[in-house]
């Protein structure tokens, strides 16, 4: 945790002594420039404060980090033993490959832990708002401008919630602000490197999360579209970035060939083309299946009611009433867009933006909503939100919207850090950090493991038990015995290892007991068991 703090706050301050050597930095006032370095201190802080302690394991955390520990020890899926895969198998319905595979270096250096898990997120998350900033200055865009879009990124519990746990999804959200930090430098200078770069990095959003594919493609064909017909993009400029954009998303077409033509798993140029046991596309799209145009319309309704309620059932997504972006915000976005469109002339920068807006039209009619699906949204609809204070001439504006993002994340804060802490320690999906100690404390003795979750996700906490403790792949695959199918596949035991959702049957004359609260330890009891450590979530039980 020491070493992440000094490393984010070195990033920072090399950062800050950049800017203020630039002379579009210089020639603002003092004020801006203190309120400039408050933002990006109090975004660091809120992205680093006990990120490794407040919210408890989720199974996908562990996952990822199961595999970016394969992939920095042998370059190997964890679960199917194929070198170098372009998708990761995980749940068996399969598993984003980008996050894990940069994490894996930090995992082979300083090993496995959700401290090391984690801060990349983090790190990416603040480096992104720090290249935006530079983009903005040298756009010389004004003070108030460019304080209401660094604080509607950097204080948004959305954008803030996503740098702090690391699914591999939650990239997104980061990635997407670098995308708009590029998209500024390139209307800004109008150099072709910037571009290229834009190009590269949606590809890149698509190893981060399949479920953008729609949003993403639709995006780079209306940026190239804006790019030709502003002028900022010739033919053959357009040309090359296809011939880029196929050159590294070719991996991810044999993926879709492979998955929904051949069914066969093949390896082409030393990479696996992974075949997966099942797809999540089947349960995420709303249409097929006898379901068209009605469902359509009902998922639109669906997805309006979750950004106004906040909530998808998923504390660690969204908390209730605030969500990824509030209602306020929302409002704000949407007469942000219509200021926009009816702006004639438009800028080339507000148009991509605008651009980027409708890219997420195809998600928000066709996927099912919830929080992590709308990740897309939240860039450009908070750039919008801004945009929204910097209408009307004078400050009174922008100080009420720069109020509106620090009370947004300020309520935000104590419901995070308070009201819910407890739920998100140890919630829905989510393992309580008590756990590794307990299961670090049950593998010193030597002794079968019995560890019992009250009936929460008793075939999933494996991971949780192997992110602990790794276990070589080709040693999992021997001792593992499988459970279920279909989009998520168990495992209820391996190796010293064993879990339920209840005390089993029949319980050894050895073993270590470790049961989450509210299950019945009574037989235990009355089989010479004794509870030799009660935390706050777990019992643990030896004889």
């Amino acid at each position: 945790m020491l070493t992440a703090t000094i490393m984010l706050l070195l990033v920072d301050a090399i950062a800050l002594i950049a800017f203020t050597k630039a002379p579009a930095f210089q020639n603002r006032p003092r004020w801006f420039k203190i309120t400039l370095f408050l933002l990006i201190l109090i975004a660091t802080v809120a992205r680093l404060y006990k990120y490794n302690s407040a919210m408890g394991i989720d199974y996908d955390e562990a996952m990822g980090g199961i595999n970016a520990w394969s992939l920095a020890k042998w370059g190997i899926d964890y679960f199917t033993l194929a070198p170098h895969p372009v998708y990761l198998y995980a749940w068996g319905s399969g598993m984003n490959l980008l996050y894990p595979l940069i994490v894996s270096p930090l995992v082979k250096f300083w090993g496995l832990s959700i401290t090391v898990y984690r801060f990349p997120m983090i790190l990416i998350g603040v480096v992104s708002l720090l290249c935006l900033t530079a983009a903005m200055l040298k756009a010389r865009w004004s003070n108030w401008r460019l304080l209401l879009v660094l604080a509607a990124l950097a204080l948004s519990p959305g954008m803030v919630n996503t740098s702090r746990w690391a699914v591999e999804s939650n990239l997104f959200p980061a990635l997407m602000t670098l995308v708009m930090a590029v998209l500024l430098l390139w209307t800004t200078t109008r150099q072709a490197r910037y571009f290229y770069l834009v190009n590269i990095l949606l590809v890149l959003g698509a190893y981060t999360y399949a479920n953008n594919w729609l949003f993403l493609a639709t995006f780079i064909l209306g940026f190239w579209l804006i790019g030709w017909r502003r002028h900022l993009a010739s033919l053959r400029q357009l040309g090359l970035a296809c011939i880029l954009d196929l050159a590294l998303a070719w991996p991810l077409a044999l993926f879709l060939w492979v998955n929904y033509v051949s069914h066969h798993q093949i390896r082409v140029l030393g990479l696996t083309i992974t075949h997966l046991v099942a797809s999540r596309g089947g349960s995420q799209f709303v249409i097929g299946h006898g379901h068209g145009i009605g469902a359509v319309i009902k998922n639109l309704g669906q997805t309006a009611a979750l950004l106004v309620t906040g909530s998808d059932g998923y504390l660690k997504n969204g908390l209730p009433g605030i969500g990824i972006i509030t209602p306020v915000l929302v409002l704000a976005a949407i007469v942000g867009a219509l200021y926009l469109i009816k702006q004639h002339p438009r800028s080339d920068f507000d148009s991509l933006m605008l651009m980027m807006l409708g890219a997420n039209l195809p998600t928000v009619l066709l996927i099912a909503p919830n929080n992590t699906h709308l990740n897309a949204l939240l860039v450009p609809a908070l750039y919008l939100a801004a945009t929204v204070f910097t209408i009307r001439p004078g400050a009174k504006w922008p100080v009420v919207g720069l109020a509106i993002f620090g009370l947004t994340f300020g309520v935000w804060a104590s419901l995070y850090f308070g009201t819910y802490h407890r739920a998100l320690e140890a919630g829905q999906s989510e393992t309580p950090l008590e756990l590794q100690t307990l299961l670090t404390r049950a593998r010193a003795t030597g002794e079968p493991i019995y560890l019992v979750t009250n009936n929460h996700s008793a075939g999933s906490v494996y991971t949780v038990a192997l992110f602990n403790h790794p276990v070589k792949p080709v040693t999992f695959q021997k001792q593992a015995v499988k459970a279920g199918g279909g989009e998520f596949i168990h495992y209820y035991r391996y190796g010293r290892y064993h879990f339920s959702a209840q005390l089993p049957d029949h319980l050894p004359d050895h073993a270590v007991l470790i049961v989450r609260r509210g299950s019945n330890v009574q037989r235990a009891l009355s089989e010479g068991y004794h509870v030799t450590f009660g935390g706050r979530y777990y019992q643990y039980l030896t004889k």
